[in-house]
């Protein structure tokens, strides 16, 4: 027996669980959702971090470990929840098109954070532990694009990625998308690096996300939160998916025969 896959396999299988239990969700809290991604997130971390504490010598590397997989985590939170749920609409549509199985988001979403956070953890302990690293010049940059995308504004300059366990604002209702709203913005001249970053990568994003029930009302929500309010930071955009999420969550079950329903 192996401990450490078999700590993998049950992470996963946790995952996957508490994913369905959200799905069949009537309505997801905003405390529900904070703490699974706060879970999926630290789990991933935490494995890679323990890995990594077992591959080296002496207190001093493992202490080293553990303050780049704390940093790490913080600087690619926001980033990989972008990018997990890109995964969830990528499965919803394999799904939707198939019907091999009823539509599922949260398993894939869940798992897809941990593995994610699991590997970039695992790639900083690279580029920190191996010096010489070929990785290491690469790395670097997705870790300075990571920093400018989660600190966009002295807002995000906290310690933890994330405090939205509860938001003052209510769940919008989903509209229409009208079409790709961030790159016509990019010529302002109030934005800084960090927030052409973000905003460019959201446009480069926008057209990559399936047409799908799901996928598409969180892709509305975000459309016109950022139509509403195109100069924001980091943690108000994180509040902003967390909305979007809410939202979209009763066409994980309907789909298109949401259209009707009071959401």
């Amino acid at each position: 027996m192996n401990p450490y896959k078999d700590a993998l396999l049950i992470t996963v299988v946790i995952l996957a669980g508490a994913g369905l239990w959200l799905d069949t969700r009537t309505v997801l809290e905003q405390a529900t959702i904070f703490v699974a991604f706060q879970a999926a997130s630290l789990a991933g971390t935490l494995l890679a971090a323990v890995y990594l504490c077992y591959s080296v010598e002496g207190f001093g590397k493992r202490l080293l470990v553990l303050l780049c997989a704390a940093i790490v985590w913080r600087v690619s939170f926001f980033p990989i929840m972008v990018f997990a749920g890109w995964v969830a609409t990528l499965g919803e549509w394999l799904l939707v098109n198939t019907g091999l199985v009823p539509v599922v988001i949260y398993p894939t979403f869940l798992i897809a954070m941990a593995a994610m956070h699991w590997g970039a953890v695992m790639l900083g302990g690279v580029m920190v532990l191996q010096k010489k690293s070929l990785w290491a010049p690469p790395l670097l940059m997705a870790f300075v694009v990571a920093v400018m995308v989660s600190m966009t504004a002295r807002e995000d300059l906290t310690p933890l990625p994330d405090y939205s366990l509860a938001i003052g604002q209510s769940v919008p209702a989903v509209k229409a998308p009208q079409g790709n709203p961030y790159f016509e913005v990019l010529g302002r001249l109030d934005y800084g690096w960090p927030e052409r970053v973000l905003i460019f990568a959201s446009g480069a994003m926008y057209d990559m996300i399936p047409r799908t029930p799901w996928s598409t009302a969180v892709k509305s929500v975000l459309e016109h939160a950022f139509r509403d309010q195109p100069k924001a930071s980091s943690a108000q955009r994180v509040r902003e998916h967390y909305l979007a999420f809410r939202a979209a969550h009763p066409l994980i079950r309907c789909g298109d025969d949401c259209s009707g329903r009071d959401r």
